[in-house]
């Protein structure tokens, strides 16, 4: 019989970057910095050319260079783990959902607060994506619901509810008035 383990046997810190490192690959070069979060990335979105948008399960989203690693700007406001990000390219919003079952706008060069909260669905948030103008919001979740937001007022234009299908990401047609949604029932829709 083998002998159980509990705990690893060896330090990951050797594996951290502790600076800025820059690796070649099969890709090109590869550019890692310090850490922004505290805690799992869980997602990133490109923001501007040099900028991106990335949520934690540290509950945060941080708005950083990611040419230089700096951070330019951190929201909070979300009780749990932020699972999507997303915005408009270049866009001066930032949308961000969560397992508190929220979605909040955040505005660049803005106060610390969320501009615009999106509440309507009774579980995690799951999908999230801007309309090409930045007037729309789509939101889907573990309910089996999507939504479309009127991203001024905040209020909630449309909601469908299709049986068995647990949203795992969105995304707005370009060009087109369509949502692709991907679900955990093997479907898109």
């Amino acid at each position: 019989m083998g002998k159980l383990q509990s705990k690893i046997s060896f330090h990951t810190t050797k594996y951290r970057a502790d600076s800025s490192v820059e690796e070649t690959g099969p890709v090109g070069a590869v550019q890692q910095h310090l850490p922004l979060h505290t805690d799992t990335v869980t997602s990133v979105a490109a923001l501007k050319p040099d900028l991106c948008v990335s949520g934690g399960g540290d509950k945060s989203v941080a708005v950083c260079s990611w040419r230089s690693g700096a951070l330019l700007q951190r929201f909070i406001g979300h009780e749990r783990e932020v699972t999507k990000v997303t915005s408009a390219l270049d866009s001066t919003r930032v949308f961000s959902a969560s397992r508190d079952k929220m979605v909040m706008m955040w505005e660049l060069h803005g106060t610390s607060g969320p501009s615009q909260r999106f509440s309507g669905h009774d579980l995690v948030v799951t999908g999230l994506a801007v309309s090409p103008d930045a007037s729309w919001l789509c939101t889907g979740s573990r309910d089996n619901t999507v939504c479309k937001w009127d991203i001024e007022t905040g209020e909630c234009l449309g909601r469908a509810a299709i049986s068995r299908n647990l949203v795992t990401h969105l995304c707005w047609v370009p060009g087109e008035p369509y949502v692709i949604q991907t679900s955990e029932d093997k479907t898109i829709r």
